[in-house]
């Protein structure tokens, strides 16, 4: 007679393994994926921050829009909010995080040093005014999200993407 199911014992191991299986694959495919944007920016003679800004920051946030549609279509625009926040959160503190601490530990005994560039000072100016003024408007709103707020938002973004465009072109 032929088992259905893996014995208890093995199964944990079957699911660590394809956890770290799936790790991997998904790290090779982004690592080839960034190759080739490398490749298209040398190509076009367009800077690699250009780049990041458009093309990767899309890429990259296709997923999270995706599941905040169907999660607000499903009747859970709550939980479709929260996510808008907790997703972009939950990558910079631990995207960035584990970053700098690996940069700091291989430089140890030194400081590391953040070289500040006019658009990241930039994108910090435009992500604290959205992430206030959604504080303030929903607060206001009575943790309604109104319709003009959703546009001024895509406003904001169409504006940040211009700034930072121009910044991209002249800067060097």
């Amino acid at each position: 007679m032929i088992e259905k199911e893996p014995p208890e014992t093995e199964r944990m191991v079957v699911v660590l393994v394809a956890f770290v299986m799936g790790v991997f694959w998904i790290s090779t495919a982004a690592g080839e994926l960034l190759n080739c944007l490398a490749a298209l920016g040398s190509l076009l003679e367009l800077s690699s921050s250009l780049l990041a800004l458009t093309v990767l920051a899309w890429g990259n946030s296709v997923g999270d829009l995706v599941a905040d549609l169907a999660i607000a279509k499903a009747g859970q625009p709550a939980m479709a909010m929260a996510g808008c926040f907790a997703g972009p959160m939950f990558n910079m503190v631990v995207g960035l995080g584990t970053a700098l601490v690996i940069e700091t530990a291989d430089i140890y005994p030194q400081a590391y040093q953040l070289h500040f560039h006019t658009a990241i000072v930039i994108a910090f100016v435009f992500l604290l005014s959205s992430l206030m003024g959604s504080l303030l408007v929903i607060t206001w709103s009575r943790f309604r999200v109104p319709r003009f707020w959703g546009f001024s938002l895509v406003g904001l973004y169409v504006v940040f993407m211009v700034v930072s465009i121009l910044i991209a072109k002249f800067s060097g």
